[in-house]
């Protein structure tokens, strides 16, 4: 399949490759919170699943729903084909504040995987089809700009102390050490998806990314954005795949 889109300008050729990172950044988040509600949740009768469930539901307040509706706001006034695409852009707005709201309300294990899974969905549907429809009719269309379109990013909380009762040392056998496979992740976003799981992590919590070569390039990048804030291991070390622990200090 071939998603190529071409921009209408030089400069919006520009701002569509930080919507695109944008994105891609907040899919690998949405990612990341989800895995951590659901071990939270199905872990130990649930009793560790408030943080999560508050963090999900909060970056879907302070990220999703001000792109959904940035994205919305930017195609008011579309004709045409791009009016369905408008209509779709505000829905997703309203679906992510929906889906939060009822994941915030839940205080029963079951419910809070549940509601859970609800919001990942909607994230993920609205993250699909912004990449795929919404974007592309903003970049092809000179009527609209993509420059300038991207809210603010909220202040990142604090991160929060490993939970009790469970090892945050980042061992390469810590169970909660969920694999990111980034083989499968297209070269152009990869970057971005990476730093967004790893925005998504608490102390003590990491990832084991895998990939097809050694990511020096990605570790001299997260070394800029986060400067000793995640503990890196190798795991396995080539010749023909590479894993690496990722951990929050």
């Amino acid at each position: 399949m071939n998603n190529l889109v071409l921009a209408s300008s030089s400069a919006e050729a520009a701002a569509l490759e930080e919507v695109n990172n944008r994105l891609a950044e907040a899919g690998g988040t949405l990612g990341t919170l989800g895995k951590n509600l659901l071990s939270a949740a199905s872990n130990a009768g649930g009793e560790l699943a408030g943080g999560d469930q508050a963090k999900l539901v909060e970056f879907t307040e302070t990220e999703l729903q001000p792109l959904a509706a940035a994205f919305a706001q930017a195609l008011s006034g579309a004709t045409g084909k791009d009016a369905v695409v408008a209509t779709l852009a505000a829905g997703h707005s309203a679906r992510l504040a929906e889906a939060a709201k009822a994941l915030e309300e839940q205080d029963a294990p079951a419910r809070i995987i549940h509601a859970g899974a609800r919001l990942q969905e909607a994230g993920a549907a609205f993250l699909d089809q912004a990449t795929a429809l919404v974007v592309p009719a903003l970049a092809q269309n000179p009527a609209f700009t993509l420059s300038g379109i991207l809210p603010e990013r909220a202040s990142a909380p604090a991160a929060a102390a490993p939970a009790t009762g469970g090892c945050a040392c980042g061992g390469h056998d810590e169970p909660g050490l969920s694999e990111l496979d980034t083989r499968v992740i297209p070269h152009a976003i990869r970057h971005a998806t990476i730093f967004g799981a790893l925005e998504g992590l608490s102390s003590g919590k990491g990832i084991l990314l895998i990939a097809n070569h050694n990511p020096l390039p990605l570790l001299a990048q997260l070394e800029q954005r986060a400067a000793g804030k995640f503990a890196v291991d190798y795991v396995e070390n080539g010749p023909e795949t590479w894993k690496l622990s990722m951990v929050r200090n």
